[in-house]
């Protein structure tokens, strides 16, 4: 079967175009005027009760043999209510004009096939079949009408596809979502196992057997690195999918962020760290997770500076807002990095060669400010260090 022609069935210009698109296929395979004529009035007539009484009508204009003769034929395609008049006066006069029309309806679908001989003197194969849908497809649009009726399908099928592909992209998501909950609550577990493990040994060791301590406290160490890693994992899982749970509540800014850096020194032993707190205030906040955010921003400002540089954390107050400032002396970052630096899983190319990471540190303290109502910042000069700020809103 060779497709030669389709119309879709959507309003009364419609019909037009189904009886020139059927008149041109009777005309390209060698038929009279007269059967043109007949064949497209019986295909108008049943497409017109199509359009006003069924839904997503689809006319194909078609050449198949059968038993060695070749027909022309004009598939319909509809859906229809359950009181869809079956005999109606657009068939019956159709079955006038061609020599077979045949419906069958099924599940509230109903194909009419009109159908008629081709003359053998036409001498239609089917290679010649394939030749007239070349010269078809190479006439294009047989009026302005069908030319923008195929330019707005082409439109509403690209339309289409960005649509499947953004509920494809949004199902990865989600499946991605879930496998890093699923991963990091199952890896969760058995590391925490390991630690309390290295750390009795630790203990028990006491230091007895130099090489063993050494060995265990690598351990350790990679062990910390890696609860922080899943316990990034679990956070980005939480904000995607709101779960994010905080401990509100009012509290001193100068006393918590003191407390919070004396805990920091711990893990920056190869740097020094200069503190300039402002006025004190009150900030209603989850201690644990403003902490959190101030860890992120200084180890990232270590990680990226040489050692025995000096990192600065200062504060000061600003139209009501806390504005706790950390300042390095480190690599620096370009106007492009600066542009992505809170994204998610984002890593520029200048530190993706060089350090360890995933990205996914600013993109969750960027997520924690905005749920305290705050905002986070950054300033940097490449090869002159950079500023993260981040502000949280006075308590009153």
């Amino acid at each position: 079967m060779t497709q030669l022609g389709i119309v879709t069935l959507e309003n009364e210009m419609d019909l037009i175009l189904a009886y020139k698109k059927s008149i041109r296929v009777a005309e390209v395979l060698g038929l009279t005027i007269a059967t043109q004529t007949a064949f497209a009035t019986a295909v108008s007539e049943v497409c017109r009760e199509v359009i006003d009484k069924a839904y997503d009508g689809v006319a194909k204009m078609v050449a198949f043999a059968d038993e060695g003769r070749f027909f022309l034929a004009a598939n319909i395609n509809c859906r229809i209510d359950a009181d869809f008049e079956r005999n109606n006066p657009g068939f019956d006069y159709a079955r006038k004009l061609v020599p077979v029309l045949s419906t069958v309806y099924e599940n509230y679908h109903l194909t009419i096939l009109l159908k008629l001989g081709i003359p053998r003197s036409a001498k239609i194969d089917q290679k010649k079949a394939g030749l007239i849908k070349l010269q078809l497809e190479k006439e294009g649009p047989i009026s302005a009408y069908e030319e923008i009726k195929q330019k707005n399908a082409q439109l509403q099928n690209i339309n289409q596809q960005h649509e499947i592909a953004l509920i494809s992209a949004e199902s990865l998501d989600r499946q991605k979502n879930e496998f890093l909950s699923i991963a990091s609550h199952e890896l969760n577990s058995p590391l925490t196992i390991l630690r309390s493990f290295t750390q009795m040994a630790l203990r028990q060791d006491n230091g007895a057997d130099e090489k063993l301590t050494g060995r265990l406290k690598k351990i350790d160490q990679q062990s910390a690195k890696l609860v922080t890693l899943i316990q990034q994992l679990l956070d980005i899982s939480k904000i995607e999918h709101g779960n994010i749970n905080y401990n509100f509540k009012p509290v001193g800014a100068n006393e918590s962020i003191t407390a919070w850096l004396e805990n920091i020194k711990v893990l920056i032993p190869t740097h020094t760290l200069q503190v300039k707190l402002g006025a004190d205030t009150l900030i209603n906040i989850d201690e644990l997770r403003i902490e959190q955010v101030l860890t992120n921003i200084v180890v990232n400002a270590v990680k990226y500076s040489e050692a025995g540089s000096t990192i600065i954390v200062s504060s000061s107050l600003t139209d009501n807002f806390l504005i706790v400032s950390v300042e390095d002396e480190g690599i620096g970052m370009s106007a492009e990095t600066l542009e992505h630096i809170f994204t998610k899983f984002y890593r520029s190319e200048q530190v993706t060669k060089k350090y360890n990471g995933l990205g996914m540190g600013l993109y969750i303290a960027s997520r924690i400010m905005a749920d305290h109502n705050g905002k986070i910042d950054v300033s940097s000069e490449v090869g002159k260090g950079s500023v993260f700020s981040f502000s949280l809103p006075v308590y009153s």
